[in-house]
């Protein structure tokens, strides 16, 4: 077994080796774009300890996982005999696992760092993980587990209570590259500016802002096709497009997960078609289940619950305004929590789909504002419980709730407002109207600009005048 992990450990032999021939590092030599988690200049990790680092397929766990060890190695000289990388993918059970971090521990000389990749394929894992932990094998460990069912994970982690370690921080969770993100990474001349929209409110007048609104914008539109995964950029980048393989990748791994809980293919199929179907409404689980060959509402509830677990969909509740909480009996809002999830997934249900096509679409506002409305839930619910209001007078995109107050968010990406699209949003004070505009305006509510907003809140912020 030690012997089939060596393509992961080649540091082991040389730094030079790893970086050119580890299956993800040599992966990211020869894009344009790379990016390096802030996470890199932390000091979090060093300290012993238990982390558990959650994320969907391809948001690049795996490679920050590997770039961790290149600076372990480079900077920190740290000696590769205290470092070690598992892929659970490989592992059948915990006995197996037990049995390869023993002989790990057993070979440190001084503080040691271990990763295991993917944990939450590996049967029983929490089972050895637990027993190590309290027989001391990890007092001078930093173990840093990573899985994408952050569901399953998050119960099991909940059984090493007073064993995770000293830091303030254990958990983190990986996303897609967010809007600002993507915008720093290809427009590197651009991040001073978004450096500034994060630093000051979001209604404030930000001088110069505006004379570089259409470059944001542009630079949304292409987001609205690759989302935030970087395969997809990078190929986009290329080719001005992005294959099937690229696409079909994705779809074949969110498939492989669902058949982990002995579900049925057929059913997920019918399930995102009748999610695609009805994108951006109110529905209940009962409806969608008419999209089923078999009707019943608790089947579509394992299947959106297990999506939702694997970071596929974003579940979206009503509020309860009184309680600023979700209304679990009330209809739910269904988005997919990327745009190139969507297009994956639009691929899988409809195989003739050219993303030329894709393109035309999305230059059209009208067609766009479901990726965009989508867009807004997932940056805002990265940071803050996030709802939809369902008032007396109409419905509400977005309510965000920071220190037990509700924010108000309208998403209207056209060039004519209507007012009657605002009569709901108008009954709060502090409601935003997100528009395509430059201008910050303030009327009966706060319009700004959204290509700002998203970037704005991707400080995990919302700074208001």
């Amino acid at each position: 077994m030690i012997e089939e992990l060596d393509i992961h450990n080649q540091f082991k032999e040389s730094i030079s080796r790893f970086k050119n021939f580890d299956p993800h590092l040599k992966r990211i030599s020869s894009v344009p774009f790379v990016y390096r988690s802030p996470l890199l200049g932390e000091e979090t990790f060093h300290s012993s300890g238990i982390y558990l680092i959650t994320g969907g397929r391809q948001v690049g766990k795996t490679t920050f996982l590997k770039q961790f060890i290149v600076k372990l190695v480079t900077e920190r000289k740290i000696r590769p005999e205290n470092i070690f990388f598992l892929t659970g993918e490989i592992i059948e059970d915990h006995y197996i696992l037990r049995r390869i971090i023993s002989q790990f521990y057993e070979n440190i000389t001084s503080h040691g760092y271990l990763f295991v990749d993917e944990i939450n394929y590996i049967r029983d894992w929490d089972k050895s993980i637990k027993y190590l932990s309290d027989a001391g094998f990890f007092d001078d460990i930093s173990v840093i587990l990573t899985g994408s069912d952050s569901q399953i994970l998050r119960i099991s982690m909940k059984r090493f209570a007073g064993r995770r370690g000293a830091s303030d921080r254990v958990d983190f969770d990986f996303h897609p590259l967010s809007f600002k993100e993507f915008v720093c990474l290809a427009r590197k001349d651009l991040k001073p500016l978004c450096d500034r929209i994060v630093a000051h409110p979001l209604t404030a007048v930000l001088k110069g802002y505006e004379n570089e609104h259409n470059k944001l914008t542009e630079l949304l539109y292409e987001y609205l096709i690759h989302g935030g995964y970087l395969p997809a950029i990078n190929e986009y980048h290329l080719n001005k497009t992005i294959s099937k393989s690229v696409m079909n990748t994705y779809i074949h791994w969110i498939i492989g997960d669902i058949l982990k809980y002995n579900k049925n293919e057929n059913y997920l199929f019918e399930i995102l078609r009748g999610i695609k179907s009805t994108y951006g409404s109110q529905i209940s689980w009962h409806s969608l289940s008419k999209f089923l060959s078999i009707e019943h509402h608790k089947t579509v509830s394992d299947y959106c619950g297990i999506l939702e677990s694997i970071h596929v969909l974003h579940i979206q509740e009503a509020i309860l305004e009184h309680k600023l909480t979700g209304a679990p009996k009330k209809n739910r809002k269904i988005y997919f929590r990327d745009p190139f999830i969507d297009h994956a997934i639009t691929n899988y249900l409809n195989p003739d789909m050219k993303i030329k096509t894709l393109k035309e679409i999305i230059q059209n506002n009208v067609e766009a504002s479901a990726y965009i409305e989508s867009v807004c839930v997932d940056h805002c619910k990265r940071w803050l419980p996030t709802y939809y209001i369902k008032g007396n007078k109409g419905e509400v995109d977005l309510a965000l709730v920071k220190n037990n107050k509700m924010y108000p968010i309208e998403v209207k990406w056209t060039g004519q407002i209507r007012e009657n699209d605002l009569k709901q949003i108008r009954t709060y004070e502090n409601g935003i109207v997100l528009t395509p505009r430059s201008s910050v305006k303030k009327m009966f509510n706060s319009f700004v600009p959204l290509v700002r907003f998203l970037i704005h809140v991707s400080g995990n912020q919302l700074n208001i005048e």
